[in-house]
């Protein structure tokens, strides 16, 4: 993020179409932990220059509309702890710019887009704590960059890709899997990773052999 980066703070109660209309001059959003109710706008697809919004911990409803993902040089997305509801449009794959995507604690529906498998600056995703639901997309093995990935506490059926052991994903050091109901087996190259040291599968609906686990790694499979 760049330092002379400008940013709005935001202290009212409703988000509103007003809010979105300095396109030529904001860089930054950032109202989180306020009352802010209400749902986004679609004008927010017109700050072309808007590269960080975070507005957590807050009361916004309403889904995400598809004009927040006109803004490409979206570097990171904080909208976790919320009730946005609806789904993650397929277009999440243009932001190319993207390294943050947070929106854990919503009420998300539908699948994860396959298209996440477009961001190879991806360092931080977030998607626990929703309502997702069909597998995991496989195309999660080619975000290159990635180091973090929740997908815990949703309606995930399916197996295990084995793209996320792959040495694609050689800096993805924590994947957290629980509380859904994945099936099959865990992945023969599960110990393919060379970063990975944190590892939940808990609460799902797993089945076969443990996998050999290394000396400081961590794998939790139950309570």
């Amino acid at each position: 993020m760049e330092q002379n980066c400008l940013s709005v703070k935001v202290r009212a109660q409703y988000l509103t179409k007003k809010l979105f209309l300095y396109s030529t001059v904001t860089g930054a959003f950032l109202f989180y932990k306020n009352k802010i109710s209400g749902t986004i706008p679609p004008g927010i697809g017109n700050l072309n220059k808007l590269t960080w919004i975070d507005c957590e911990e807050n009361q916004i409803v309403g889904t995400l509309p598809e004009e927040f993902y006109s803004n490409l040089e979206l570097e990171e997305v904080i909208l976790k702890s919320n009730s946005i509801s609806g789904s993650v449009s397929s277009k999440v794959g243009d932001l190319s710019k993207l390294g943050t995507f947070w929106v854990s604690f919503n009420q998300l529906s539908a699948t994860i887009p396959s298209t996440f498998g477009n961001l190879a600056n991806l360092q931080e995703l977030e998607l626990q704590s929703n309502r997702l639901t069909g597998t995991i997309p496989s195309e999660f093995g080619t975000m290159g960059s990635i180091d973090f990935i929740s997908l815990e506490s949703n309606l995930l059926t399916g197996k295990i890709p084995t793209e996320l052991f792959g040495t694609n994903l050689g800096g993805l050091r924590i994947l957290y899997l629980n509380d859904n109901q994945l099936t099959g087996t865990i992945p023969s190259n599960y110990g393919s990773s060379p970063r990975l040291k944190d590892l939940w599968l808990s609460d799902n609906l797993l089945t076969g052999t443990l996998p050999i686990i290394s000396e400081g790694e961590f794998l939790f499979l139950g309570k």
